[in-house]
């Protein structure tokens, strides 16, 4: 299946496209590096904890139950999520970060964004819990923010 994405130039929201429709969305925390998102009828929080060690819960909308957890390699820019008794590995495909992916073999999906001066792109999903395709715009958002600060 292939979505598209477009964010606000800020960052703070992102909405996910089938074709014309929308099917999703993808809203950060202003001030803290939380968020909330839905798509395909899944709804998930993510918060953020830590500060030399970031860790990232994946929470039901609520924000009572656990279904997974981000572990951020700043170093390296990559990430690992372990949803569901699964590990995911998260990682730029290319050196000026317009190609991401996500995933575990068979399971992935992949993001391309179209323009170095645009906040838009293309989802290609394979397998992967809508979830989980929030968690791929949520960690990319998140290494974005850590290179504009930077």
């Amino acid at each position: 299946m292939t979505l598209q994405w477009t964010s606000s130039m800020s960052g703070q929201e992102t909405r996910i496209f089938r074709g014309k429709l929308i099917a999703g969305i993808l809203k950060r925390s202003f001030w803290k590096d939380d968020a909330y998102g839905e798509l395909n009828g899944h709804m998930v929080r993510f918060k953020t904890n830590g500060f030399w060690k970031r860790t990232t819960q994946i929470l039901d909308i609520e924000g009572t139950k656990e279904l997974g957890l981000i572990t951020f390699n700043i170093w390296k820019s990559t990430a690992v999520i372990t949803y569901e008794n699964q590990t995911y590995g998260w990682k730029f495909d290319s050196w000026m970060r317009k190609k991401w992916q996500l995933g575990n073999g068979d399971d992935f999906v992949q993001y391309v964004k179209r323009s170095s001066w645009k906040n838009e792109g293309d989802i290609e999903i394979q397998n992967i819990s809508p979830a989980l395709v929030l968690a791929g715009l949520f960690i990319y958002g998140y290494f974005w923010k850590i290179a504009a600060a930077s």
